[in-house]
């Protein structure tokens, strides 16, 4: 794929964190980013030159319809080379203790928001034969304890997209999935205060059942991402991803995933179970 300034592409959830570096970078490269952010304020930040802030809350149907009208009427008919599907939210708690609403509220931004941006984005991709980049995450194979929800959406992801790949191909259209593991962003910076304030929300019954996994999980996962990779590193791989000339069908993103993802696959379940536990 040729970087030029002749082709349009879009990233969701691009107002901080991994989007942002990503439409950043895609800048700088040539590409007319259309940078997706949920409200003015977010729109200042990232605004650029060669990118376009939009107005994009993924479970907001009138949003998405915006924007394949904007790609659709286009001044300079430019074919949509790419979308990278990056938005997300992560939530994270026991499944006995996580409350139903917050279960939903992950799988429709994280799976549902997608595909509904794919549906709408798929007559552009058909014309240009372009690519769908899909984040997701480790855990949709290998899930830490009260990770349940966020991985759950993540393998739900991970599967339509599979079944995507294999019904567009013939289409000319490339379907990829990224695997990120841990990346120093302001939602991983988000998640363990959240689970710490669901946690202190719990009868007494869940706090002597779950109390010291929560924390000592969160408290794990705070002090990894102290050394997990940045935003920019990430972008930087997702970027190359995006633009390669044949990628591969799935990629892992920082070395966790690299070293996780293979012994999850290898390893058996219950010896999985207890290094993750």
């Amino acid at each position: 794929m040729t970087s030029t300034d002749t082709e349009l592409i879009v990233v969701s959830g691009a107002s901080t964190g991994i989007g942002a570096a990503t439409a950043r970078q895609l800048a700088a490269r040539g590409y007319h980013v259309l940078a997706g952010v949920r409200d003015d304020r977010e729109a200042g930040t990232i605004r650029g030159e060669r990118i376009e802030p939009v107005l994009l809350d993924i479970t907001v149907g009138e949003h998405v319809d915006a924007l394949a009208a904007r790609i659709a009427g286009d001044p300079g008919r430019r074919p949509l080379r790419a979308v990278i599907n990056n938005a997300g939210i992560e939530i994270n708690a026991p499944v006995e203790v996580l409350p139903l609403d917050l279960w939903r509220e992950q799988f429709e931004v994280n799976l549902f928001g997608h595909i509904t941006v794919i549906q709408a984005l798929l007559p552009a991709l058909r014309r240009s034969r372009g690519r769908v980049v899909n984040i997701s995450s480790v855990g949709a194979e290998a899930v830490l304890p009260i990770y349940g929800a966020y991985a759950g959406s993540k393998a739900a992801f991970e599967s339509a997209s599979d079944a995507l790949r294999r019904e567009v191909s013939a289409q000319g259209i490339q379907v990829v999935i990224v695997q990120s593991g841990g990346v120093r962003t302001p939602m991983a910076d988000h998640s363990g205060p959240r689970s710490l304030e669901i946690a202190a929300g719990m009868n007494a019954e869940h706090t002597g059942l779950y109390g010291e996994l929560i924390s000592s999980t969160v408290r794990f996962q705070s002090a990894f991402l102290k050394r997990a990779i940045t935003a920019e590193k990430a972008a930087a791989r997702i970027v190359r991803i995006t633009t390669t000339r044949r990628p591969r069908a799935r990629y892992s993103l920082g070395p966790d995933a690299a070293i996780t993802l293979p012994l999850n696959r290898f390893l058996p379940t219950r010896l999985m179970d207890r290094a993750l536990s």
